[in-house]
């Protein structure tokens, strides 16, 4: 997409309620053709820029995960979008806190300069002035999400443990002045506010908290980690239910209230077919939910991503979607034990 036709869509799209865009995402992540082996190269991207977090929320894998703790050197990331030229949205975020990166400004300019729409989420529980944020802000950035879990220290920290509240707050308001001062449009700023049992109160005051910040805030419901594939947490299941579940039935997913049922959802994954993983160290997982480097599917340091999205891997792991035969030599992978998604072997 040229500088001009990417403009005028921003200009479009950056006026849309994030509920909304949310709705349409959705609505479009699951517009693919499951019924090939080797679909088209994926639009979308998560590309991990840090897998560090200075946080210790319970039930993120990202402190217990199998796979080496470190970051992404510029040089790396330039080579990663070098070789993925199809792609024209980049989540930059997964296991880590993006912000603690050293270049973390660099890495979404040069994104943003490949008419890449560009997104990362945050904790935002990090101590810096507001020079800080104005350049956060002249970066590029178009969407900042910003995880805070609560509208109060006490109910906040119960999940974002270690996390300081009055810094979230303090930085969004930086945030909102550096776009002012500099007058920008972007980023959105969207407060994403996941509801349980300890801040379900909240939700009302958390509205017009954000209403008076001048930012968007959806609230979501909370999954338990049950859905990822090659980790256990301590407990059982109906453990973290009563420990974290909110009583108002609205903000719980359907699979908690009668019983838990497999697959969660009913439609085939539309990760394997349309996006991709890139950690730190340029190695390729399949999606969003695998923690282990057990689960490597390719190298974007030794290979190109055409190699990559075509291997047996990848194709075994398609059929399981589909009834078309495959006959290479992958039996099973990550995927064959997945529940999140509907299998049709």
């Amino acid at each position: 997409m040229n500088s001009i036709l990417f403009k005028c869509y921003l200009a479009f799209w950056q006026r849309i309620p994030v509920k909304n865009q949310y709705r349409i995402w959705d609505w479009l992540k699951f517009r693919f053709n499951a019924n090939t082996l080797t679909p088209g190269l994926p639009r979308a991207a998560i590309i991990d820029p840090i897998n560090i977090c200075n946080l210790d929320c319970p039930l993120c894998a990202s402190k217990s995960q199998n796979y080496e703790k470190g970051k992404m050197s510029f040089d790396t990331f330039k080579m990663v979008l070098d070789k993925m030229s199809s792609i024209k949205v980049v989540i930059l975020f997964n296991w880590g806190e993006p912000l603690l990166h050293h270049e973390i400004f660099n890495i979404i300019k040069e994104t943003a300069s490949r008419n890449i729409y560009t997104i990362t989420h945050t904790n935002f529980s990090i101590k810096q002035k507001p020079e800080f944020f104005e350049k956060l802000v002249e970066s590029g950035l178009h969407q900042l999400v910003i995880s805070a879990d609560g509208a109060s220290q006490e109910s906040y920290e119960k999940y974002r443990v270690k996390g300081n509240f009055n810094w979230v707050i303090n930085n969004i308001r930086y945030t909102v002045e550096a776009k002012k001062k500099l007058r920008k449009r972007d980023p959105k700023i969207v407060w994403k506010f996941i509801v349980n049992k300890y801040n379900e109160h909240e939700i009302g005051y958390a509205k017009k908290l954000a209403k008076s910040l001048g930012i968007e805030i959806i609230f979501d419901k909370m999954g338990l980690s049950d859905d990822i594939p090659d980790i256990k947490f301590p407990g059982t299941l109906n453990e973290r239910k009563e420990e974290w579940l909110p009583k108002n039935q609205a903000f719980v997913l359907d699979f908690y209230k009668n019983g838990r049922y497999t697959p969660l959802n009913d439609r085939p994954c539309n990760q394997l077919f349309n996006s991709t993983v890139i950690n730190p160290d340029g190695k390729v997982t399949p999606c969003c939910w695998v923690t282990s480097k057990e689960n490597v599917w390719g190298d974007l340091t030794k290979q190109t991503f055409e190699e990559i999205w075509y291997n047996d891997k990848y194709k075994y792991s398609r059929s399981l979607f589909n009834n078309l035969d495959y006959d290479g030599t992958t039996k099973n992978t990550v995927c064959t034990k997945c529940d999140i998604y509907k299998r049709l072997r």
